[in-house]
């Protein structure tokens, strides 16, 4: 048998799943204990949790053919396509992750510093002290030239507008659940049908851009060792994963900062590992990924249990952030927490997943939050709209702020 679970019908646990879903987290874990098993149309199968991070630490070391991960992000596929890096596993997800790595890391991810900090700035200049913004929509603006830049070698207007035009649709938690119960193509007037047909727009799109990119640029450098659709693949993947989830967090930084102002005074210091801590305690307390699944391929022991082949098994990275024993008053925001010397224990603070399909844009990511933070702080002071926090709710795959990390920004004295 598997592990006990919250008993409402999938459909019920679907919606709950996009509108509440760190409430349905929280909820199984008090009344189930771990592991506890969900059922949802996100996937074919039941979805056992666990957030212990010796657990954890087992399932993104185990071997492809006992646990897949690809197969666990496979409602993904409609958009990123058969070969991107998030749906594939084994040797092809390995092959993918060396082939997107490079522009991501050392030397060439350094080389983007100063691009992110003008694009920030860039932002920056059009914020007007005093009148709320919601930093959301004006965040994924922001990381999207960005990853434009590094995957195209210069903003795309265009392209820009198809991809928000699909990733929005995402976004409004009406379409969410319609697209997730009912995941197919019922005509152009249908949730899922006007998806397909924005991501047809993308594909046109793309074509022509592929089809000569720019010499030094990411597309250029891949158009040498892919076909033209892992091509199409590979850059969409980069497009969208390289700036939703950065956006995301970005948001949740902007939202967290505006309740704490002593630690965003204490990031106009500069300080890189001031900025280090605040990124990683923003990613910690606020996640935008909730877990990192595994579809089971082989029997897999979990505390007592015997998931059989077919049931997909998570780390539940929301509540490894918030487990008592390791993080002390585990809601409260404070980014000292890792300045302290002391790292985490192994696999308590996952907000990238980890093993081989841990994020392969995590430097990136990290290095554009604190870019963007930097350039912040050194601007404006930041107040709430109101004093209650945002609710965590899920955009896509994302949780992303309820009320879009609405703050108000105001002149340093």
């Amino acid at each position: 048998m598997l592990p006990p679970g919250p008993a409402e019908p999938a459909a019920l646990q679907t919606v709950e799943w996009i509108v509440r879903p760190t409430a349905l987290l929280r909820r199984a874990q008090a009344r189930h204990g771990e592991p506890f098993t969900l059922r949802t149309a996100y996937w074919d199968a039941p979805l056992v949790l666990v957030s212990d991070p010796g657990e954890i630490g087992r399932i993104f070391a185990a071997p492809g053919e006992v646990l897949a991960g690809g197969e666990g992000a496979a409602f993904l596929e409609p958009f990123v396509g058969p070969t991107s890096v998030l749906v594939t596993h084994g040797e092809a997800h390995l092959r993918r992750r060396r082939q997107a790595l490079p522009p991501l890391h050392g030397e060439a991810l350094r080389g983007w510093t100063a691009t992110m900090a003008e694009i920030a700035h860039a932002e920056l200049d059009h914020w007007a002290p005093g009148q709320p913004i919601k930093t959301l929509p004006r965040m994924q603006a922001l990381t999207l030239e960005v990853i434009q830049r590094v995957v195209f070698g210069s903003r795309d207007p265009e392209l820009r507008d198809a991809l928000r035009a699909a990733l929005d649709m995402t976004q409004s938690t009406p379409n969410l659940i319609a697209m997730s119960l009912v995941q197919r193509d019922l005509g152009p007037g249908s949730p899922f049908g006007r998806f397909l047909r924005a991501v047809e727009r993308i594909d046109a799109l793309l074509a022509e851009r592929l089809a000569a990119p720019a010499p030094g640029s990411v597309a250029a450098l891949l158009k040498d060792t892919v076909t033209p659709d892992e091509l199409r693949d590979q850059v969409v993947t980069l497009l969208a994963a390289g700036h939703e989830t950065t956006a995301t967090a970005l948001a949740w930084a902007l939202e967290r900062l505006a309740r704490h102002p002593a630690e965003l005074a204490a990031l106009r210091s500069g300080d890189d590992d001031r900025l280090d801590a605040a990124v990683k305690e923003v990613l910690r307390v606020r996640p935008v990924l909730s877990i990192a699944s595994r579809k089971v391929r082989a029997p897999w022991e979990l505390h007592g249990h015997t998931l059989p082949p077919g049931v997909y098994v998570g780390a539940c990275l929301y509540l490894a952030h918030r487990r008592g024993e390791v993080w002390p008053d585990p809601t409260a925001f404070r980014p000292a927490r890792f300045l302290d010397g002391d790292a985490p224990e192994p696999f308590a603070w996952v907000p990238f997943g980890g093993g081989v399909r841990r994020c392969l844009g995590a430097s990136f990511a990290a290095l554009e939050m604190r870019e963007v933070l930097r350039a912040v702080a050194a601007r404006f002071a930041l107040r709430p709209d109101r004093p209650a926090g945002e609710r965590m709710r899920r955009r896509s795959i994302t949780l992303a702020p309820a009320r879009g990390g609405t703050v108000i920004p105001e002149a340093l004295a």
